[in-house]
């Protein structure tokens, strides 16, 4: 007899469970799929002891007929394709046949199910596989699957498994993200004869935010609606007030199911770059709706790993899809600027993927080789010092273009606290963070030249200035010469560990310009990035803020005027760079009910 055998089949249904069924929670995920792809739009959950020893599914769905019953428990045996171009072609959460044979292969399997056309409902108990009872019973049209002593004949995986309270923990994790994803559904979670999560399939998604995250989410949500290339996104991401310090709270959805890929998360981070902190993570629940030849989920037997045909594609829908939305929202009452979203956002985009230097290399030299540069003296104040400089004007009012600025017809009350400007909006109050309202628009002003690699933008020192430099901050420099020109800092290599600083970014500068170098250099080595874009973006960002206006620094009334102007001409005039809100609203309402 030779060394190689077939399996026999118990054999290969508990390895094919080992892959299909980890823990309580994969019983739980498989059959309330089924129920889902039968139609139920009423499903209970019941669960004793973290599922370990009983797991329940309720649903009114179509049912099994009788005739189905016993193959249904085959491996393999599946009502949704018929041949491998299906595969293509299917929407449903399960396709394979694999579950349920998987799950009576290593517990006590009962299963009772009606469809409208019988009179009685059918009713089958299997134990590791093997059906030992076949009945009729009286039941209402649906299915009903209880399985009990999970892993009872598969003792090393049942050691792995964890505490009751964690694997109830797994469980109700993922049932309100089923739920989140189907809100027209109404699921009930039972935890050892208890209610623990109930949603009534209303179709508000809200209502299902506010159970499981509170008030305070739910009041700082903006809903997603965007449709692009035959891919849909809807959902809700949190506004500029949400930020969180981990990605627990970013569900993604494919077609409903609760799917991972880093493409989608890379793509969501970089949307939310500028609306949240740096080194902090956007809230969102989202869902994509596109034709299921796009996609491959049967990589992995959960499905929750997906390769798409066109990844570009995919990444570009859901960064436009957060970015628009963010852009939405309305500044000092006004959302005017909705209509000149889309190419700003276009920019952003190009930037972050590296298109936009091809681009625009290719536009200016076509759009200005054939005009005479013409030079003019641009003179304004600067801490009471008149400063002249040399422009290109054609050129430079391109790069620096800003659409027309939202208009608002405010009254300004003053400075609070030398910090918070104070302005009257109809029956609105609102407070501009006078440091971070300063940071974003040089923020902006800064990455726009950085993208387009202005020349001629630094402010010359009245004397160079050569600076020491430990062996890492020489290190820094060197790897990032080229990022420092193009952001304004006009600097050379000034023997072993020195560098000298002719001229820095040319800005307003309201803070103290001497020692803005090593401020920047340092607050960029003690939080270091990997990712090129990361460092670049963290870099222009610390740029800004290093060079706004603190708090504590008087301004005047026309400073003032200029700031608000200027934050009104910017597409995301929301945050500043590190995500802190420029403005806060206080309504008339809220004073008349507080006071």
């Amino acid at each position: 007899m030779g060394n190689i055998v077939l399996l026999d089949d118990l054999t290969i249904n508990k390895i094919a469970a080992g892959e299909v069924i980890e823990r309580p929670a994969n019983v739980v995920k498989e059959l309330v799929e089924n129920s889902i792809d039968a139609g139920a739009n009423k499903i209970i959950i019941e669960v004793k002891n973290g599922g370990k020893t009983f797991i329940k599914i309720t649903d009114n769905g179509k049912g099994i007929g009788r005739e189905d019953m016993a193959i249904s428990l085959e491996r393999h045996a599946t009502s949704k394709i018929r041949k491998v171009e299906d595969l293509e072609k299917t929407y449903t959460m399960g396709f394979r046949g694999e579950a349920l044979a998987s799950i009576s292969a290593i517990s006590i399997l009962t299963m009772q199910s009606k469809t409208k056309d019988e009179f009685t409902g059918t009713k089958l108990v299997a134990k590791a596989g093997n059906i030992i009872k076949a009945e009729e019973c009286g039941m209402q049209v649906g299915t009903t699957i209880s399985v009990e002593n999970l892993f009872f004949n598969t003792p090393v995986r049942y050691k792995f498994l964890k505490q009751d309270t964690t694997e109830y923990r797994y469980i109700k994790d993922w049932v309100q993200k089923v739920a989140l994803a189907n809100p027209n559904i109404s699921f009930r979670l039972l935890n050892d004869g208890k209610s623990v999560f109930f949603t009534n399939g209303n179709g508000n998604i809200l209502d299902i935010i506010y159970l499981m995250y509170g008030k305070e989410i739910k009041e700082n949500l903006l809903e997603v609606n965007y449709e692009s290339d035959n891919i849909k996104v809807t959902g809700v991401i949190g506004n500029t007030m949400i930020s969180r310090d981990n990605r627990k709270e970013q569900i993604l959805f494919l077609n409903k199911r609760n799917i991972k890929n880093n493409v989608l998360i890379n793509s969501a981070d970089q949307a939310f770059k500028g609306g949240v902190g740096i080194g902090k993570y956007g809230f969102y629940i989202l869902n994509l709706d596109m034709p299921a030849d796009f996609y491959d989920v049967n990589v992995h037997p959960t499905k929750m790993e997906v390769r798409f045909k066109d990844e570009d594609k995919i990444y570009k829908v859901l960064y436009h899809a957060i970015k628009s939305t963010m852009l939405k929202f309305e500044f000092l009452g006004n959302n005017e600027n909705e209509e000149h979203n889309e190419e700003y956002i276009q920019n952003e985009l190009d930037f972050l993927t590296n298109e936009f230097s091809e681009k625009t290399e290719y536009s200016f030299k076509n759009k200005f080789s054939n005009q005479e540069e013409k030079k003019i003296n641009l003179t304004y104040e600067n801490q009471g010092q008149n400063i002249t400089e040399k422009v290109d004007t054609n050129l430079k009012n391109e790069l620096r273009k800003r659409e027309e600025s939202r208009i608002v017809k405010y009254k300004y009350l003053g400075i609070l606290f030398r910090t918070f400007i104070v302005i009257e909006v109809e029956n609105e109050l609102f407070l501009i963070d006078q440091h971070a309202a300063h940071e974003r628009v040089l923020y902006e002003k800064i990455k726009e030249n950085y993208k387009q690699k202005v020349s001629q933008n630094s402010q010359m020192m009245l004397l160079p200035e050569v600076i020491n430099l430990t062996h890492r901050e020489m290190e820094f420099v060197k790897n990032n010469m080229e990022m420092l020109i193009n952001t304004g800092f006009d600097i050379e290599l000034f023997g072993e560990n020195s560098v000298k600083i002719n001229g820095i970014p040319d800005l307003e500068y309201k803070a103290k310009t001497q020692n803005i170098f090593m401020d920047i250099l340092d607050e960029m080595l003690t939080n270091e990035r990997t990712s090129i874009k990361d460092v670049e973006e963290r870099f222009i960002a610390t740029v800004a803020c290093k060079a706004a206006v603190k708090a504590n620094m008087d301004l005047s009334k026309q400073e003032v005027e200029n700031l608000i102007q200027s934050l009104l001409s910017l597409n995301n005039p929301y945050t500043c760079p590190h995500g802190r809100p420029t403005t806060i609203k206080i309504s008339k309402e809220y004073l008349e009910e507080h006071l």
